[in-house]
């Protein structure tokens, strides 16, 4: 009777506490699905032209099936991307016209749908879920913004990391229906981005690691063959042979930048020069490279410790194939990056696109620790690891969403350029890509395929009150100045001729200090690269919003003359 009390009186505290596990776990998702809903757009930025504007173009315009198939798998730049061109089709043909805020947000849902595929390992662990509240924090924040808000990235990197994923969960959970599940969802995986090939390598060794090796014959060939048919046809390899010259010259520096791309989960200080900011990414890369070691050094491997083929079947062994795959991949991947970029410059290891990786590799470490350290410290492995994802996703948001919400209205200015001046979403004026961009968007609007969004200051008024405006030329830019009203929410720099139009975006209210501390600036700044402007004399002024002034545009007394 005293047992049945006490049971009974710790039922509501016990559902509090599991209450609370869940919000925990659904506030960085809702928050990472509300920025992405709110800041993603429907405009395209540089190779999606090319890649989407020009593909439904050429789709459409083939006449037979064998055509529509070409277009569908032919090459862009260094990788084939099935997955992405099928979703063009797919928002074309539901919405009428090209949709890239469509597209991103269905790149977008892929995160959600690795974030889940981690859930199902975890619970297979059948611990409480408080064990799993470090890795949403981990894994989800605007730290790799420009996948979350270009078509293109988000096409890429999330759905291949998930169908990988998703392929060595099938391998390493056994059985022949799962394997002939998983060889067609990694030819289709490789035929999506050219990193997913890499599972071919990290599968092979999941088979090898079960004894599958009548599986593992077959999935060689396979991969041979998907190999051979994926390169045929390519013509551009990006000099992909300057970068093993680099790395005979310069062996140390790969090896810098493999470990910073590891580690890019902590670029914590995004704002210092390279050469103290690479600092934390490649110490910590160092940390997970030797975290990552220790956790598969505790695994059993075959023929150690006496495994058998009972143990392929247990729950620790399925998980041990998915980690040792998982790990595969994003290693492989990331030797390639070090090798085959760094020559590009250091920075390129820590650019935004990429950061989705070092998250995935943090949270794999994270889960598959959990299954490894004993249960006296498991505890403690939880809040060092909640601590750290806590850290990381701080940083994150406090670096990186002012920087996600400019680019917002950086891609508004841009597409409104496009349409009226044809150029802004790639490209500088007299270059091979202006012509390519400005032709396949206006012919995209005129036949019907894409529609520019409205223009960000289409409801500004003018207003004939002249105004004090600066504008000095330096470095290829013109940087404009005003003071604006204190109460200003938001602006536009405006350069107006007698035939033309141009905005520009300002930078003043995303600076962190105005962003996060909501302070006044006394004076607002927007930048124009000097080569956009056509031959013209331009009044310089402002679209602005502020609480005197309501909206309006007004301008001032100076001018540019562009030749």
């Amino acid at each position: 009777m005293l047992s049945f009390v006490k049971s009974s009186s710790q039922t509501p505290a016990l559902l509090r506490s599991l209450w609370l596990a869940w919000l925990l776990i659904l506030l960085p998702i809702l928050l990472f699905a509300g920025i992405a809903l709110r800041f993603v757009e429907n405009i395209p930025w540089y190779d999606d032209v090319e890649m989407f504007v020009v593909f439904i173009q050429e789709f459409y315009a083939a006449d037979s099936l064998n055509e529509k198939v070409y277009w569908l798998l032919e090459p862009n730049n260094e990788h084939r991307i099935l997955f992405a061109k099928l979703a063009a089709l797919f928002t074309y043909l539901t919405t009428g016209h090209l949709n890239f805020r469509g597209m991103t947000l269905i790149g977008n849902l892929f995160l959600f749908l690795l974030l889940g595929l981690l859930f199902t390992v975890f619970r297979s662990m059948r611990l409480s879920v408080w064990a799993f509240v470090p890795v949403p924090f981990i894994l989800l924040h605007p730290q790799y913004f420009m996948t979350i808000s270009w078509s293109i990235t988000s096409l890429q990197h999330p759905v291949v990391l998930f169908l990988s994923g998703a392929v060595m969960y099938l391998l390493s959970r056994g059985g022949r229906n799962r394997f002939v599940w998983a060889v067609p969802l990694q030819i289709f995986a490789s035929l999506s981005m050219s990193n997913a090939l890499f599972g071919w390598l990290s599968g092979g060794v999941v088979l090898w690691r079960q004894g599958h090796y009548k599986r593992l014959i077959i999935w060689g060939l396979t991969g041979i063959v998907t190999l051979i048919l994926y390169v045929r046809g390519f013509t551009n390899v990006q000099g992909h042979g300057q970068s093993l010259d680099f790395l005979l010259h310069q062996p140390h520096m790969v090896v810098i930048g493999f470990l910073s791309f590891i580690g890019g989960s902590f670029d914590l200080l995004p704002v210092l020069p390279y050469g103290w900011r690479g600092i934390l990414p490649t110490l910590g890369g160092t940390l997970l490279i030797g975290l990552l070691l220790w956790l598969v050094t505790r695994m059993n491997w075959p023929f150690r410790h006496g495994e058998t083929p009972t143990d392929n079947w247990s729950v620790r062994a399925m998980n041990s194939h998915f980690f040792v795959g998982c790990y595969g991949l994003l290693l492989i991947n990331a030797t390639a990056v070090g090798l085959l970029r760094m020559r590009y410059g250091y920075g390129v290891m820590l650019v935004s696109n990429y950061m989705i990786y070092p998250a995935l590799l943090v949270s794999l470490l994270y889960i598959n620790g959990l299954q490894t350290v004993s249960p006296l410290n498991r505890l403690v492995w939880q809040r060092i690891c909640l601590g750290v994802g806590l850290v990381i996703w701080t940083a994150a948001y406090f670096w990186h969403l002012p920087e996600m919400l400019y680019r917002n209205k950086f891609v508004l200015v841009a597409a409104y350029n496009q349409e009226h001046n044809n150029i802004g979403l790639g490209g500088q004026v007299g270059t091979f890509l202006e012509g390519y961009i400005g032709t396949a968007l206006t012919s995209a609007v005129k036949e019907g395929y894409y529609v520019f969004p409205r223009s960000p200051v289409a409801d500004y008024p003018v207003n004939t009150a002249p105004m004090t405006a600066l504008a000095q030329a330096a470095n290829e830019t013109y940087l404009i100045e005003s003071a604006l009203p204190p109460s200003t929410r938001r602006a536009f720099a405006v350069l107006r001729s007698d035939s033309r139009t141009y905005l520009a975006p300002s930078k003043t209210p995303y600076r962190l200090a105005t962003f996060w501390l909501r302070r006044p600036s006394a004076v607002w700044q927007a930048e124009l690269r000097i080569s956009d402007l056509r031959p013209g004399t331009y009044r310089i002024g402002w679209a602005y919003e502020s609480a005197e002034d309501s909206k309006n545009i007004r301008f001032s007394e100076e001018v540019i003359v562009a030749k």
